[in-house]
């Protein structure tokens, strides 16, 4: 029997694969919806960059619903604005690139003392409120963009894809330099008391590599990200990422996040000591299920296997509040398996999906 654990001990047991007394529910990706950003006086676009506000609408998930983790920020834009790149503040919630700035790698440079620049220390500001309030009983797991996703972000994702095609160094050029950064800033998230990071890199998904590709353009910097970084990290990546899986085994990374384009059996079976997080719907699940609807699918992905049970994507903002809290009891309540139950269930689900596609 494991003793009652703090969220963060919970948490960092959860991704490295240990014993937890029960399931994680630190949630990596975004779980802030409208409802809890009123009850917390939170609203775009001041929450990327008031360092209060942005603390207290992160906080919203556990203080109304339970949650054992929270993240910031709340976009995927900050590193690549920071670098260069002009946003479209338009849209609020989640400002997109205007203008991609990189037009040759061999030209462009990182600045120095990012610690200074864009958004950053906003986030910083954010995480050392939420540490001091809540200590262990919350766990951060900021988002950190990965350096591939940057590159397309600084480039443009059409241009690197030809640059891919017909000038690869170019591609190796661009990510090397970026990863140099995201090495840095990544230092500085743990300095401020992140305890876990979440690395979301949605441009190195399946459905625009193989895996090969993957192996070639992303591996290294994740590989170099990890050890140079030394912090406990979980990578996310949208899509189908089966042909993902065997390098990101052995990427050095201690949990992987994917959606549901993957199976959780699956991946447990391909992921070998990388833990599993994930992988509930966010299309129609969390937005339009009923709150049993998401206690019985949090269940089920437990059976499976996952370390941490979260969203496979960010959660929609209109998702109901009683539909968080369900999930978070399910992480509670549901017994946790043993390796050899979570193996032989896996056999029995794969069986199954074989037999299906016959």
């Amino acid at each position: 029997m494991v003793q009652q654990m703090t969220a963060t001990e919970r948490a960092l047991a959860a991704v490295r694969g240990q014993a937890v007394d029960h399931v994680s529910s630190a949630n990596g990706l975004v779980m802030t919806t409208v409802e809890m950003m009123k009850a917390v006086g939170a609203t775009y676009p001041e929450a990327h960059h008031n360092p209060q506000m942005m603390a207290d609408m992160a906080a919203a998930p556990y203080e109304m619903c339970g949650v054992d983790g929270t993240t910031l920020p709340f976009d995927i834009s900050l590193e690549a604005e920071v670098l260069g790149a002009e946003l479209d503040w338009r849209k609020i919630d989640r400002p997109p690139i205007k203008v991609h700035s990189v037009k040759d790698p061999d030209d462009f440079t990182i600045p120095e003392n990012i610690e200074e620049l864009g958004r950053i220390p906003v986030v910083l500001k954010a995480l050392d409120i939420l540490k001091d309030k809540y200590g262990e009983d919350l766990a951060l797991l900021p988002t950190t963009v990965c350096p591939f996703t940057i590159a397309g972000h600084m480039a443009s994702v059409d241009e690197m894809f030809m640059w891919i095609l017909s000038d690869p160094d170019k591609v190796h050029t661009l990510v090397d330099k970026i990863t140099d950064f995201v090495v840095d800033y990544q230092k500085l998230l743990t300095a401020h008391g992140a305890d876990i990071l979440f690395a979301i890199d949605p441009t190195s998904s399946g459905d625009l590599l193989s895996g090969d590709m993957y192996a070639e353009f992303v591996l290294p910097s994740i590989k170099r990200m990890r050890k140079e970084t030394g912090a406990p990290t979980i990578l996310h990546i949208c899509g189908n990422t089966k042909p993902m899986l065997e390098h990101i085994a052995v990427s050095g990374v201690e949990g992987f996040s994917f959606d549901k384009a993957v199976p959780v059996w699956y991946a447990k079976q391909k992921l070998g000591n990388v833990s599993a997080y994930g992988n509930l719907d966010v299309i129609e699940l969390f937005p339009n299920g009923t709150p049993q609807d998401v206690y019985n699918a949090t269940a089920e992905v437990i059976r499976q296997g996952v370390n941490i049970a979260g969203s496979a994507c960010d959660v929609p903002e209109t998702t109901p509040i009683e539909n968080i809290q369900a999930f978070v009891k399910a992480c509670v309540e549901t017994p946790v398996p043993s390796k050899e139950e979570v193996v032989e269930y896996g056999k029995q689900l794969a069986a199954q999906a074989a037999a299906e596609q016959k």
